[in-house]
């Protein structure tokens, strides 16, 4: 454990002055921030070099000498799958033009079939791109030594008495040696307040705790509550339960430095597979995690728009002071991806690697929100894309590869929701009406990317065990072979509940429990160490 004067948050940073201000929030611990004297960094965010990418979409990339290089995006796929489904449509009007029904099973099973291909194609990103997968790690971390930037890292949090102490230990593990971090508390959540402020006094040098009275309070509040103490030139997001890995911050200055990119987004892990028929479907959960991570993320950033994640994400200080810190959403990690790629088209370097990512827990139930809800947590974020999609700035983008894309993932959780509720009915109709038999055999297609992502799912499963050294049984498996259609239903009615808020007006911000499964069993070893480049 770091000593009180062996780990200063700043070069030559004598101490934390201890005392109180009553400017805006309350805080503990607050240094004097004009004292601190920050050095030179890398690559400052300076106006003119926001604004010095080139005007199309960049993606941060390795070539084989492992340095990185931008390259422009290839053709996009959904073009060929869009008109591939069009000319079926057209084909179809002109042999059928008075069978309206039969027009309309068809126009079913050809959604289906575009919207499945997309999706197994961008899980499977990482596995049929040689390239991304490599460009896809850390690169080698700068040594403690060579270590320049500084980082303030920001924990929001609400109701996490029983969490936040033990995330807090864990991030003063790290390894980098400029660094603080700022606890932002609601002040009428005293549990919380008292649990923080218990670590924060063994290590004044590096915990800061900022409280304010929030009306209506939310992430965003918090965050932006505590950005303007930040005193680090790069600003990271945690979360109240996460675990982070003690090399992150090295690692993220290696990729910032090496890849000139203004934000990275490391990998996320939920790490609770599920014991028991009741917790079924924390493997689903998991595996979304898993790839959306390993592989969707990379091909996200190759477009050039990446709806970032709510923690492991970092973010030069001075562009988030830019643009007045996080937009006040349901989603602010997402709201803000889409205001940064639309106004500054900002470069954004993803990595993944089992040994650096930061681990959460899925939730324990599926409806209950004092224990922690699936689906009423996927109610919010779900509103958070619909809002944002209705919202429109991602029409600010500036190339129409990002704004087509960014449509489509903000939409995607209504565009899925639809699929599942389109599949079983166009399979019963294909069961019962007398229709061509291509047609009815064309009904049928979409189970074949869902097939493939089910065999994935299967092979990923394993490859998690594997790689974060957690035992996987055969219930698991079993659950994600037979269990997935089930899950899906459950991720459709947390859409058709959040269209009805969304169409209701309801913008209230909720967080659900936490029940802390992932720190229960902590894995005995990771078998294979992730990928650095």
């Amino acid at each position: 454990m770091l000593g009180h004067d062996t780990h200063s948050a700043f070069p030559g940073d004598p101490g934390v002055q201890q005392h109180t201000h009553a400017i805006g929030a309350a805080i503990w611990a607050k240094d004097d921030l004009g004292a601190h004297m920050v050095p030179p960094q890398p690559g400052p965010p300076t106006a003119e070099w926001l604004n010095s990418a080139p005007h199309y979409a960049l993606h941060v990339a390795a070539d084989s000498s492992g340095r990185h290089r931008r390259r422009r995006d290839g053709h996009p796929v959904w073009f060929t799958v869009g008109a591939f489904a069009l000319t079926i449509l057209g084909v179809a009007w002109y042999v059928f033009p008075h069978q309206l029904l039969l027009m309309v099973l068809l126009g079913a099973g050809v959604f289906n079939m575009t919207v499945g291909t997309l999706e197994a194609r961008w899980r499977l990103h990482a596995w049929r791109t040689p390239e991304a997968a490599e460009s896809g790690g850390w690169p080698t971390a700068v040594s403690p030594r060579d270590a320049q930037m500084t980082f303030s890292l920001i924990v929001a949090a609400k109701d996490e008495a029983e969490v936040i102490a033990d995330t807090l230990r864990g991030l003063i593990r790290q390894n980098h040696p400029h660094y603080e971090i700022l606890v932002s508390l609601c002040a009428d959540d005293t549990a919380t307040v008292a649990a923080a402020m218990s670590v924060a006094r063994q290590y004044p040098d590096l915990i800061r705790v900022v409280t304010d009275h929030y009306d209506d309070p939310s992430k965003a509040r918090q965050l932006n509550t505590a950005l303007p103490f930040c005193a680090g030139t790069v600003v990271g997001v945690i979360d109240a339960e996460d675990d982070v890995a003690s090399a992150l911050l090295l690692h993220v200055e290696a990729l910032l430095v090496d890849s000139g990119a203004h934000i990275v987004q490391g990998g996320v892990q939920l790490m609770n597979l599920g014991e028991g028929p009741r917790k079924w479907f924390q493997v689903h959960n998991v595996l979304e995690y898993f790839f959306w991570y390993t592989s969707r993320m990379s091909y996200q950033a190759d477009v050039g728009f990446v709806p970032l994640g709510g923690n492991t994400v970092f973010i030069y200080r001075r562009l988030l002071e830019e643009i007045d810190g996080w937009p006040l959403s349901l989603t602010e990690d997402c709201a803000l991806g889409v205001r940064l790629a639309a106004d500054f088209n900002v470069t954004v370097a993803t990595a993944y690697s089992a040994e650096l990512c930061t681990r959460e827990e899925a939730p324990p139930t599926i409806f209950n929100k004092e224990l922690g809800s699936l689906f009423w947590q996927r109610d919010r974020w779900i509103r958070g894309f619909i809002y944002e999609l209705i919202q429109g700035t991602w029409r600010r983008m500036p190339g129409r590869r990002q704004r087509i894309f960014a449509v489509y993932i903000l939409s995607t959780p209504l565009l899925q929701g639809l699929s599942c509720l389109l599949l079983p009915l166009a399979i019963i109709s294909a069961l019962t009406t007398k229709a061509p038999i291509g047609l009815a055999l064309f009904l049928f297609s979409p189970l074949i990317p869902m097939g493939i992502t089910i065999l994935t799912q299967l092979i990923g499963l394993r490859q998690f065990g594997r790689e974060f050294g957690q035992r996987v049984t055969v219930w698991h498996y079993a659950s994600v072979l037979f269990l997935t259609p089930l899950y899906q239903l459950i991720l459709m009615a947390a859409t058709t509940t959040a269209a009805y808020k969304c169409a209701t007006g309801d913008t209230k911000w909720y967080k659900t429990g936490r029940a802390s499964e992932h720190r229960a069993k902590r894995p005995v070893a990771v078998i294979r160490q992730g990928a650095t480049r």
